[in-house]
């Protein structure tokens, strides 16, 4: 039997578990997991959701995650693929990490948010791996605590259930967790219902499953290139040049990187447009987006003019 497509509408909030393939190691050392944690505060700023609750286990992660109009789908396939491709490269390993598509579940926010986070923070405590959830590093609990500094981790939305203040919400939330500590597994939260699609009551479930209005490209491919040019200052003939000049290269692979995020164009048709192999484009693409999380200026410019393409 086929599977039944995902659900995805703005604002949604999934229990998302990827797993290691064959239960393997899918973090070996700390720089692994701190290089899977770039990746996900990238994801956050470039495709506009929240993560809203982690823990990181040596063969698995589990998420709470708001997506915006970005559906899960994308936001998991980048983040997957381009950390299992960070892994192969420093571990000298070659092919898949993860067991085959993440498990993703639709929750009623505004019944099990609270109780998700908590159980996600418990995960290390049900595994063994510590007594309590503010024992262990790699999860958002001592963020909810205000004891780290991940601020791609959005915790307003969970602690506003526990108190008007910080002051009153953390250590209620903290005494919340805590208290759940010996739960153990709950069917729910890992299965769902409907196939494994969603947790939530019937009106829930009519609301999610109700069809979505479409969405429209916010503009073509002509109208891309003309904003980006002047915004960047330069004639688009200057993009057509044989020159390999480094200014003119980045704003070709800029424009490149805007068109396949907002679905306007594909590698091809961009080789087409600035005269150039579709191979070349297609490596200088992925180096670009690499530098994307490393470089906060190129960073910066590029999400003010993600903000214009969104708004046109």
């Amino acid at each position: 039997m086929a599977r039944k497509p995902r659900i995805h509408f703005s604002g949604a909030v999934y229990h998302v578990l990827l797993r290691g393939l064959e239960d393997k190691a899918v973090f070996r050392t700390v720089g692994d997991r701190r290089q899977w944690e770039a990746l996900v505060a990238e994801g956050v700023e470039r495709f506009d959701h929240k993560v809203l609750g982690f823990c990181w286990m040596t063969d698995h992660v589990q998420l709470a995650i708001e997506v915006g109009d970005v559906p899960l789908s994308r936001v998991m396939q980048n983040l997957s693929f381009r950390y299992t491709r960070y892994y192969n490269g420093q571990h000298d390993e070659d092919g898949a990490l993860f067991h085959g598509r993440y498990k993703a579940i639709l929750v009623d926010p505004d019944r099990y948010l609270t109780e998700l986070v908590a159980y996600i923070h418990n995960n290390p405590v049900r595994a063994g791996k510590a007594k309590k959830a503010a024992d262990f590093k790699w999860s958002s609990h001592a963020t909810y605590l205000g004891k780290d500094n991940r601020e791609w981790v959005s915790t307003e939305r969970c602690l506003e259930s526990f108190g008007k203040t910080s002051r009153k919400a953390v250590p209620a939330f903290a005494k919340f967790v805590d208290a759940a500590r010996s739960e153990g597994v709950r069917s729910d939260l890992e299965r769902g219902t409907d196939g494994g699609r969603l947790l939530g009551d019937a009106k829930f479930k009519r609301r999610a499953l109700k069809p979505a209005k479409p969405v429209k490209r916010p503009m073509n491919l002509n109208q891309l290139v003309k904003l980006v040019c002047r915004e960047e200052g330069v004639k688009e003939a200057e993009l057509k040049t044989p020159s390999r000049a480094r200014r003119e290269s980045a704003i070709r692979q800029t424009i490149a990187y805007l068109a396949m995020e907002f679905s306007i164009a594909n590698l091809t048709a961009l080789a087409d447009r600035f005269n150039r192999d579709l191979t070349t484009m297609s490596r200088n693409q992925r180096y670009f987006r690499d530098r994307l999380a490393e470089d906060s200026a190129l960073r910066k410019r590029v999400t003010q003019l993600r903000r214009q393409v969104s708004a046109s």
